[in-house]
């Protein structure tokens, strides 16, 4: 079986193609208009072939962030029409007078109070009216609205009045979220938003995977989600606020699999594209995962790889500000118009910052099959050099620094202000331009270790292929720890269990291939958030031992609270061996020398082809190294080899240092 990873990005859309042991990658252009145009011209010549499609997709992230969503309703049980109003008092800048709250996803005019009512314990004081859920129907039909999202109080204990409801307007040809469906757990407002934003991103998902099914007649996809894993297209269009970060989750599973191959267990990935840059961390071997996400403040209580992004990229816009300053991004050329040295554009990018220093080699940018020109590069930065009354070449590198700050801020997120000491971490640049700057970051943070893997511009597609499949269920529980209580948990998770287990097998994995892990979330009475751990014997005292190591305190079993039960399907895919290559010490040929403006000031640079280097191969720095999806910049405080799995691996020279 061929297998095929995809992600489609917001400048380029990247492919990796397993065929037994050989391994082919490719990049195009995304086509933001309709993103299923691009992955179909790289799928050309596959297409009477069988295989297995695994996509990474932002089309929910791009619907959310352009607003481009279905009109969406809000039903709710009457009296709480205002909740997307009030939602939280959370303050992301405590002491600012200036509170800014994130805008509601539905107008006033769209939530609705319905006459219903289920009380804390799960029993029904009342059942919604058929008739007024009728009329109801009728009023947002002549508002044009597409879809709705229903979050009734305490649907989490009993979902039946959630069941009625979404059934009547099911029927009535709406595309309906019940949130009992999608996060059935306490707290209102979570659950309401996420319950809307999936609602909301139906139709677009629904659209978009059809089209692409139909023109993949026959052949298997899996759709990659934000916790890592994949899901088939079926589950994914009822479920699409689960693919909210799908495309950078996919790098992240990929260095972690390296990481593992190089026993490497801490270990900081920065995935720099042409519109953006996600950073994530990989601690101790593990993912980072996190269930308080967010899109624009607004909460997203799912399972999802803790990644930073900030608005820097290759095609971050460089520009000169009303006061005179430089500023780069978070704008984006995107694919179309793109960057000025692709020749339909005349904005000042960070890869045109790159062009003019000499990094970039026009004749071999994308293996020489785009075609670039420097000169526009030349004639964009030379304007806002002369504005800012500058050099052209201390333009460029400003423009790269001041991009390379926004990453910095991202990194320190993910590391310093959660305690970790980035020196302690090896950095994993990958994206078509995470190599331009993983020598400059590594110096503002103390970073010693850099690994930049093979195929890293395409690195997110090939994470694709090493993800599993994963379906998570939970469970409200709310009770606290006490005599029996383990008898209630056992008999709770063996229905979760049994559900997961179903959906393993409707999925036609083996028992084999297959496993179902548990987890329960505890308190102690009167805290507002809960820690996640493993359900095994003494669960209980490990949540102790994890809330004295991060808050340097516990208290008493009589004090847990037990809020939240998991359960993870997972379902292994077969994923990809990386084999280790021979390592035969030699110095490559160079294949060229140039000069680069670099730190401040001209460098003969050697250049090596990527495709040319061998596993023991030592580099002569300062040295750039090109790839057909990529380019690294190494200064000459670096040592680089290529170690027995292809990676370039850097070391901080201490001779270089004045270190002994």
């Amino acid at each position: 079986m061929i297998r095929i990873g995809v992600d489609t990005g917001g400048t380029f859309t990247d492919f990796v193609f397993l065929e037994g042991e050989n391994l082919l990658t490719l990049k195009l252009p995304s086509t933001p208009q309709n993103p299923a145009l691009s992955i179909l011209e790289g799928l050309k010549s596959y297409i009477d072939k069988s295989f297995e499609l695994v996509h990474g997709t932002t089309v929910s992230t791009n619907a959310f962030l352009q607003k481009k969503m279905a009109k969406c309703a809000f039903l709710c049980t009457k009296g709480f029409e205002h909740l997307l109003y009030i939602g939280r008092q959370n303050r992301t800048h405590l002491f600012s007078l200036q509170v800014e709250k994130p805008a509601p996803i539905v107008p006033l005019s769209l939530c609705f109070g319905i006459n219903e009512r289920t009380l804390k314990d799960g029993s029904i004081r009342q059942k919604p009216g058929k008739a007024e859920l009728e009329r109801l129907a009728l009023k947002l039909k002549k508002k044009k609205v597409e879809a709705v999202g229903i979050v009734f109080l305490h649907s989490y204990k009993n979902p039946e009045n959630e069941k009625f409801a979404a059934k009547i307007l099911r029927d009535q040809g709406f595309y309906v979220t019940a949130s009992y469906e999608i996060m059935p757990e306490y707290r209102e407002y979570e659950r309401a938003v996420v319950t809307i934003l999936n609602s909301a991103l139906k139709p677009v998902i629904s659209d978009y995977i059809g089209n692409l099914q139909s023109a993949l007649r026959g052949k298997k996809i899996y759709i990659m989600q934000s916790n890592g894993g994949v899901l088939s297209p079926e589950r994914i269009v009822e479920e699409p606020i689960h693919t909210i970060i799908s495309g950078p989750a996919g790098g992240v599973i990929a260095a972690r699999r390296i990481a593992d191959l190089k026993n490497y267990a801490n270990l900081i990935t920065i995935d720099m594209g042409g519109t953006s840059t996600d950073v994530s961390v990989i601690k101790e071997g593990e993912l980072t995962l996190t269930r308080e996400g967010d899109v624009e403040h607004l909460p997203l209580r799912l399972p999802m790889i803790d990644i930073a992004t900030v608005g820097a990229g290759g095609g971050s816009i460089a520009r000169i500000d009303r006061g005179g300053v430089l500023q780069v991004g978070p704008e984006s050329a995107g694919a179309d118009p793109g960057p000025a040295c692709c020749g339909k554009s005349n904005l000042a990018t960070v890869t045109d910052a790159f062009v003019v220093t000499g990094a970039i080699l026009p004749e071999n940018f994308l293996g020489g099959k785009m075609k670039i020109f420097p000169e526009r590069s030349i004639r964009v930065v030379e304007k806002i050099a002369v504005g800012i009354g500058k050099d052209i070449y201390e333009t460029a590198e400003g423009i790269i620094r001041i991009s390379i700050s926004s990453m910095e801020r991202a990194l320190r997120s993910v590391t310093l202000e959660k305690g970790e000491d980035p020196r302690y971490y090896t950095l994993m640049p990958f994206g078509g331009a995470g190599g331009l700057v993983a020598g400059l970051l590594a110096e503002r943070l103390g970073i010693t270790r850099i690994l930049i893997p093979p195929g890293q511009g395409v690195f997110s597609a090939l994470g694709m292929l090493v993800a599993d499949f994963k379906k998570e269920l939970r469970q409200s529980f709310l009770k606290m720890a006490g005599p029996g209580i383990q008898e209630e948990l056992d008999r709770a998770f063996s229905k979760l269990t049994a559900g997961a287990e179903q959906i393993l097998v409707e999925e036609g994995f083996s028992k084999e291939d297959s496993r179902v892990l548990k987890f329960v979330e505890i308190r102690y009475k009167g805290q507002s958030y809960e820690l996640t751990g493993p359900y095994a014997p003494g669960f209980i005292r490990n949540f102790h031992r994890k809330h004295q190591q991060l808050y340097s305190y516990s208290l008493s079993d009589e004090n847990c609270q037990i809020v939240n039960l998991r359960v993870m399907a997972i379902g292994e895919t077969g994923g990809l061996e990386i084999k280790k290559k021979p390592v035969v010490h030699r110095e490559p040929d160079v294949f060229a020398r140039k000069k680069v403006y670099y730190k401040g000031k001209f460098r003969q640079f050697n250049i090596y082809l990527r495709d040319e280097l061998r596993p023991g191969d030592n580099l002569r720095v300062p040295a750039i190294v090109v790839a057909p999806d990529s380019t690294v910049i190494i200064g000459e405080e670096f040592t680089a080899d290529i170690d027995e799995y292809e990676n370039i691996l850097l070391r901080v020279s201490h001779e270089k240092n004045g270190c002994h």
